[in-house]
């Protein structure tokens, strides 16, 4: 294993810290490596700032002409066809065998799949961050790992339960998670009947809010709390604020899109020993095992139960769920993430998605 031991990163990703991508898979790990793993690695951010080009060329040119066999170069999620993309494609041409290329998203049902394509045929990895996206690529390339999106373990959990039960969301109230809660979460919550405090985090668009409002106008019970202006690369008062949840609910919608994603709402709620109440879709049903550190459900009626089960819950029975919950970030965390992609060093000739399905199937 020490002759394919990873030494080194350089990642190019496609956008800046304000993407979760970039945040999750890129800047906050490969922190983690330098740190903990001695893995020392380079992140280009593209950007027409004199500071950022030249960066980008200084990282650049090391990677063509100074990677070792065992270092990585990381093309994550670029899809344009612009110079940054031409000149990394250049690089493929010329470090092929060093090359992954990593998607966390179905960006190809969304732009121009050409770029993607292209990036996926030439590199030698392809890193997916769901087995849906794996399932896409493998036609373009068989080298295809399933590496899950991890979370970032400050080692903050749960300390107690609200005075008044707690039901919280966090995330970008767009791509699809409106319709999702609007059918499913609102829905259930206003049919508890009992006091309780929605939290939710992130919703940021007024006319989302007053929708919202309007809805539980006539559920005085429940007690919005929706927080604005987050500073998305404060992961630690991000983190703060999941542990005020009790519980925590992650929707996905039954689109190809939503059914491609990683599930990393779920993961961040677990990460802090938050429990789960997820609808019953990939990601959400790989890392939320039902009764075990959190619930899976089918309709708005059968999350109204379990948020009712769970508010209703004996302190040793919650505290259980709660303790799983935080357990399940070995399935998820950096040491779990740096593995895989050490094990796509160490072996790629048996890296086929048949299995890195099985290698990445989370364990209870």
């Amino acid at each position: 294993m020490e002759k394919t031991r990873l030494n080194h990163i350089f990642w190019f990703a496609y956008y800046g810290n304000a993407s979760p991508s970039v945040r999750y898979r890129a800047s906050y790990p490969l922190e983690f490596a330098r740190k903990e793993l001695d893995i020392a690695s380079q992140l280009v951010i593209p950007g027409y700032s004199l500071q950022k080009v030249l960066r980008f060329t200084r990282v650049y040119l090391q990677a063509m002409f100074c990677c070792a066999p065992n270092d990585l170069i990381v093309i994550q999620r670029v899809r344009s066809k612009f110079i940054y993309s031409s000149l990394l494609q250049l690089l493929v041409r010329v470090r092929g065998k060093n090359c992954v290329y990593d998607l966390d998203d179905a960006d190809y049902l969304e732009h121009d799949p050409t770029t993607i394509v292209w990036f996926s045929r030439h590199c030698r990895y392809i890193s997916a961050g769901s087995p849906a996206i794996a399932d896409f690529l493998q036609e373009y390339n068989p080298n295809v790992w399933h590496i899950t999106s991890p979370v970032c373990n400050l080692g903050l959990k749960k300390q107690h339960r609200s005075a008044t039960f707690t039901i919280g969301w966090i995330g970008g109230f767009e791509w699809g998670h409106r319709e999702s809660m609007f059918q499913l979460v609102f829905p259930a919550v206003k049919s508890l009947g009992r006091p309780c405090v929605l939290l939710l985090i992130g919703v940021n668009k007024a006319q989302d809010r007053e929708r919202i409002r309007a809805f539980f106008e006539e559920a005085p019970y429940v007690e919005l709390q929706m927080v604005q202006d987050i500073d998305w690369n404060d992961e630690e008062a991000i983190q703060r604020q999941i542990q005020r949840f009790d519980v925590g609910v992650a929707t996905l919608s039954n689109d190809l899109i939503h059914l491609s994603k990683s599930g990393i709402k779920a993961k961040q709620y677990l990460n802090n020993g938050v429990p789960v109440v997820c609808n019953d879709l990939p990601e959400n049903n790989r890392v939320v095992k039902h009764g075990f550190n959190g619930f899976v459900c089918d309709s708005a009626a059968d999350f109204t139960n379990r948020l009712r089960a769970i508010q209703a819950m004996p302190p040793e029975e919650y505290w259980s769920l709660s303790a799983n919950a935080r357990a399940s970030v070995a399935n998820f965390d950096y040491p779990y993430y740096f593995q895989q992609w050490q094990l796509m060093v160490a072996d790629s000739t048996k890296a086929n998605l048949r299995s890195t399905k099985r290698q990445n199937e989370p364990m209870t």
